[in-house]
């Protein structure tokens, strides 16, 4: 008995059939191929779809990675910014030591620390940080404090910077020198007879006494605001130091400024002298706070007014 297959083609023309027998071995070989090419293209078709798949992971954790990055950068740019306010902390810092010669300032009132939580920075939370990432978030949360701490000591070292600037000006604009050097008060503030006249009437200055052509000086920090000479006063400088106070050096021999000339308290501004009425050598000198004369005296070191 013959094994195998028999196939027969039939001739349409003739009508006659032919019979074409296959083994089964050959069956078997047509059948393994085909099995192996089959086999072929599945592994192919695995390979390749297990290649995109890397490829996709490959392209998620690219993503992720550049979204960490944007994170780093970030903070990295919170953390230079506040690194660049706490320098500039610093250095105020150092600014209001050296005034207060390194003491401790004791503020007026209390300061309270504002929160600077806004909704900007919680859009910007949202837009950078991934919750799931306990990390980030811990970094987050002390980057908030450091930087509401730095705004803080910000806030504290403006206000006690412009307080002592504040005070700082206010001294430099009181008169708290002699005028000359030596001599001695010839005439009091108050009311005198005039020497001129023999009328009591009313001295809005001191007459400091002393010999002609010695220095006259600048009791505090301004601004000369007027330069001239008049038949009372003779030859004058009149300087202005903010906080409505100007003190007036009358009866020059020299005027060493200009008016708009800035001068520091100690520069001499002129020699003393007899010009306008005077019966001697000496210097008249007026303070005055909002246009009103006052003592002299009162602003003279280490003495009293009568």
């Amino acid at each position: 008995m013959r094994r195998g297959w028999e196939i027969a083609i039939r001739d349409t023309s003739s009508g006659h059939y032919r019979r074409i027998r296959i083994s089964r071995k050959v069956v078997f070989g047509i059948t393994l191929a085909l099995l192996l090419v089959l086999g072929g293209f599945v592994r192919m078709a695995y390979s390749y779809f297990d290649h995109q798949s890397l490829v996709h992971e490959q392209l998620i954790l690219k993503d992720k990675l550049n979204e960490r990055n944007t994170q780093l950068r970030f903070f990295a740019d919170r953390m230079n910014a506040v690194r660049a306010e706490l320098a500039s902390i610093r250095r105020l810092g150092q600014s209001v030591e050296q005034k207060l010669g390194k003491g401790n300032p004791v503020l007026e009132a209390g300061l309270g620390g504002p929160s600077r939580n806004t909704p900007s920075k919680n859009i910007k939370l949202q837009t950078f940080l991934n919750y799931e990432n306990e990390f980030l978030e811990d970094m987050w949360t002390q980057m908030e404090e450091l930087e509401s701490e730095s705004h803080y000591e910000l806030d504290r070292t403006i206000l006690l910077s412009r307080f002592l600037d504040s005070r700082s000006g206010l001294i430099s604009a009181l008169p708290s020198i002699r005028p000359v050097r030596g001599g001695y008060i010839s005439s009091p503030f108050g009311r005198r007879t005039d020497p001129f006249s023999g009328s009591v009437k009313m001295h809005t200055g001191l007459d400091i006494a002393h010999s002609s052509r010695v220095p006259v000086y600048v009791t505090a920090d301004g601004i000369v605001c007027q330069v001239a000479r008049s038949p009372s006063y003779g030859k004058l400088v009149s300087v202005y130091h903010g906080y409505g106070v100007t003190t007036l050096y009358a009866h020059l021999n020299r005027q060493d400024v200009n008016p708009g000339d800035r001068v520091v308290r100690g520069q001499q501004i002129g020699l003393l002298g007899s010009t306008g009425r005077s019966t001697h050598p000496h210097l008249h000198y007026e303070v005055r706070l909002e246009g009103r004369p006052v003592n002299p005296y009162y602003f003279f070191p280490n003495e009293r007014a009568d």
